[in-house]
């Protein structure tokens, strides 16, 4: 080979073969393939399984997971809505982007509650539905033990605050106008969707029935609040048209 040593004298190559390969990272905090950051994959999951917050595994299509990834679901959805507040300006709004803010932020919490529902002191001067004299409670602690009843509060505080402003609802309404009450519309049947999956848990005493009555309370407020943003916006409600017979159909 014209003037170069052989590959046993090459300087890089000889680095080569002392260095053993780099060993891609586990994912999550340990960083990734070829970052030493927290990295969203840990793998853990390939095997179609996820982890409670208890650190237990469970198939994927669990009930709980079903419930998590509804609210979660439903959290990416209000804030779509939140966007196109934003985007259209939310000074023109009053406080109903901050009210989106808290409401994705309780949502958060609520997720965390059905991935580690913490079942505390039972009290035997009241009776559970299924008369054995136990009743379970939860206790909010800020890392999933329950859900305060005082955030149904809130909500019902607000959705008074914006009935107030509005004519009174004499029929049904079609979900539509500005696209950011079109969206607290489709915030609110996905808020359905999520209630419903959480009720199984309450009834199995793994879920904090607050939890459950925050999400029925919020589909009203959605509801209120996408009547409010097309008040707001000076659009007029479309109204149910009941079908007639003969009519043209378009």
């Amino acid at each position: 080979r014209g003037g170069g040593g052989g590959d046993d004298t090459n300087p890089v190559l000889q680095k080569s073969h002392s260095e053993a390969p780099k060993k891609a990272g586990k994912g999550g905090r340990y960083g990734g393939r070829s970052t030493s950051k927290n990295v969203p994959y840990t793998r853990g999951g390939d095997k179609g399984t996820s982890q409670l917050l208890t650190g237990e595994r469970r198939p994927k299509d669990d009930d709980a997971f079903e419930a998590m990834g509804t609210v979660d679901e439903l959290c990416t959805v209000v804030g779509v809505a939140h966007a196109e507040i934003l985007a259209d300006g939310e000074e023109n709004y009053d406080e109903l982007s901050e009210y989106l803010l808290e409401i994705m932020s309780r949502l958060f919490d609520l997720g965390s509650h059905v991935a580690k529902p913490r079942r505390i002191n039972i009290d035997d001067d009241e009776e559970d539905d299924d008369g054995d004299g136990s009743v379970v409670t939860f206790e909010t602690d800020g890392v999933g033990g329950g859900f305060a009843s005082v955030h149904v509060d809130d909500l019902e505080d607000w959705i008074d605050s914006l009935t107030d402003q509005l004519p009174e609802l004499t029929s049904f309404i079609l979900p539509t106008g500005a696209k950011a009450s079109a969206q607290l519309h489709v915030a609110r049947t996905v808020c359905r969707r999520a209630e419903r999956r959480v009720v199984g848990l309450v009834d199995a005493k793994v879920c904090d029935p607050n939890a459950m009555r925050y999400l029925n309370r919020l589909s009203d407020f959605f509801f209120t609040a996408a009547r409010w943003v097309n008040y707001k916006s000076g659009r007029e409600e479309i109204v149910y048209r009941r079908f007639h017979r003969g009519a043209k159909q378009r």
